[in-house]
């Protein structure tokens, strides 16, 4: 006698997902009249409905799904959790374009803000208004009686008024941090209020410590715009601002778990500096449970393309005099990255520059000979940019690769004006790393970007540029990286869970896995993907079978 289902629901296209398929065999799409059923919260069967309505019994709940569009829930490789969540409750300032809307946002927030209590926010993004960083000159006439500190889109460089500065102890005296600077008025010395990598941890030790109910507010509230996407497991990299607030962040995560309140997965990645009390923890404790875990620990090697503080080999085309260059200590760097591979942690890397990734993969090579099955799940976050031989050696070694695909929309406008066109054909080389046989997770890296998965399967499959100022407004960048939609979507949802270590239990609709599954409101296969940002959406969500996100109109 079969098992009975919970749940079947009936009458839908299905896209199952899972490894790619071996050459001449099907895709793992069904149209139409395929049918799911759900057990306990896992897959029970899939695919005909004749034999999936086998397992109806008289408590089976039946529903019809009207030929909707069905797959595996969606993984978000990189988010920060916590930083998005809080950012919901400040000052937002992305897609400001004039220095008067940016100081007319922050004046309209003093009216609403106690005196003495600190602004915070941003999202910011200078090229928007024609490249002129923001100064402490811009808040000063408006913030007389509160600290502003307000970081880029990238969170790799601040503005920071006079009060905030102040109270930091930044003055025309302070020397630049080791892999920091101060920005400074050429004519004064004193500071203008641009804070870049390290020089902005002055800043972060006087900004208030988050209680824990603000954690529990912003994590929540980041949970549940992350459904309300269909994604169904993110992978945390960390408080931005402070390194405490990731560790108070993970308590907080596995307190709401405990108490039934969690209600998307999160693999949740510590700072790397930290990686002996990681390996601690997950020596007396596991590596956590079915919707918290841990085991990764982040590090940085470099800053970013629209800071100018990636590392690269040659020197920006627009400021000759820099190659961007390390945020860390690279020896430092290099034996804490060894120790966590030794400890069984996996190392999640922000990699930007080609410098920055050829050190990277050089030190992983390394690593391979002692440690070859540790190694292999070091994490690449986000190879923008790659020398024509660390392309060939990531593929060939088939490490991890997180990408953001979504970063196109801010970078690629003024990669040919900052790297050159040479420089910039190995930019967000997407297609050639996977077809190499690299392995790709996709991610957002929210809220540098915003939570919009749709978006970034959009900019994977068509590489379409925003119209406005930057080269090729409008037109398609580097064309012959666009990916398969089938592939895109392999890594945003299977590709996600191999770079957690979840892939035996989620990423993929199988018998015996988790119910994660989301219903979109049409077969994207059968869509102009130049109309994904505009009709396809995400109707329901279900995480281990249970109904997380119902789209208000979504018919059901």
């Amino acid at each position: 006698m079969s098992l009975q289902a919970d749940w079947i629901f009936t009458d839908l296209t299905l896209w199952s997902g899972g490894p790619e398929p071996a050459p001449d065999t099907p895709s793992p799409t069904s149209t139409g009249n395929a049918a799911l059923a759900l057990k306990d919260g896992c897959v029970l069967a899939l695919g005909d409905p004749d034999r999936v309505l086998e397992h109806r019994g008289s408590d089976t709940a039946v529903v019809s799904l009207g030929g909707r569009f069905v797959m595996p829930g969606l993984v978000d490789a990189h988010v920060h959790l916590l930083t998005a969540g809080v950012r919901m409750f400040r000052v937002d300032l992305r897609g400001v374009r004039s220095r008067q809307e940016f100081v007319q946002r922050i004046a309209d927030r003093t009216r609403i803000t106690p005196p003495g209590r600190w602004i915070l926010g941003g999202d910011w993004n200078q090229e928007e208004w024609g490249g002129a960083f923001p100064s402490r000159a811009w808040l000063d006439a408006h913030t007389p009686d509160h600290p502003v500190f307000l970081q880029r889109v990238d969170l790799h460089l601040g503005v920071a008024n006079s009060r905030a500065l102040e109270l930091a102890g930044i003055a025309a005296e302070t020397p630049d941090p080791v892999n920091g600077r101060i920005d400074r008025d050429p004519e004064t010395g004193e500071p203008t209020g641009i804070l870049r990598e390290r020089a902005m941890l002055p800043v972060y030790d006087v900004i208030p410590e988050l209680t824990d109910e603000d954690c529990v507010a912003a994590l929540r509230g980041s949970a549940l715009e992350a459904l309300r996407h269909g994604i169904t497991q993110v992978h945390d990299m960390g408080a931005v601002q402070k390194l405490s607030e990731s560790w108070q962040a993970l308590r907080v995560l596995r307190s709401l778990d405990a108490q039934g309140r969690l209600p998307l997965r999160v693999t949740s990645a510590l700072p790397i500096r930290h990686w002996r009390s990681a390996a601690e923890l997950v020596r007396t404790e596991g590596r956590g449970s079915g919707r918290v875990r841990w085991g990764p620990v982040k590090a940085f090697i470099d800053g970013s393309f629209g800071s100018s503080t990636a590392w690269f080999h040659e020197p920006y085309l627009h400021d000759p005099g820099s190659h961007g260059g390390p945020v860390v200590d690279l020896e430092e760097l290099r034996e804490q990255i060894t120790g966590a591979v030794a400890a069984g942690l996996q190392p999640t890397i922000h990699s930007i520059g080609d410098r920055a990734n050829d050190w990277l993969v050089e030190l992983m090579g390394t690593l391979d000979r002692e440690y070859p099955e540790a190694a292999s799940r070091i994490r690449i976050e986000h190879a923008q940019h790659l020398s024509e031989e660390a392309l060939e050696e990531i593929g060939r070694s088939e490490r991890i690769v997180s990408v953001q695909p979504s970063h196109i929309l801010d970078d690629a406008p003024w990669i040919p004006m900052r790297l050159g066109s040479e420089r910039g054909r190995r930019s967000y080389a997407f297609r050639s790393l996977a077809e190499g046989g690299a392995r790709l997770a996709l991610g957002t890296d929210w809220p540098v970007a915003p939570l919009d998965p749709i978006t970034t399967i959009w900019c994977a499959v068509t590489r379409r540029l925003p119209e406005g100022p930057g080269e090729g407004g409008g037109g398609v960048w580097n064309p012959q990286e666009r990916m398969e939609l089938d592939a895109v979507l392999r890594a945003h949802t299977w590709g996600g869970a191999i770079a957690a270590g979840t892939e035996d239990h989620t990423g993929s609709l199988e018998p015996g896995k988790a119910a994660d599954f989301i219903v979109l409101s049409s077969n994207p296969f059968e869509m102009d993907p130049e109309r994904f940002p505009y009709e396809l959406r995400v109707d329901l969500t279900y995480v281990d079978g249970v109904l997380a996100y119902r789209r208000d109109d979504s018919g059901e």
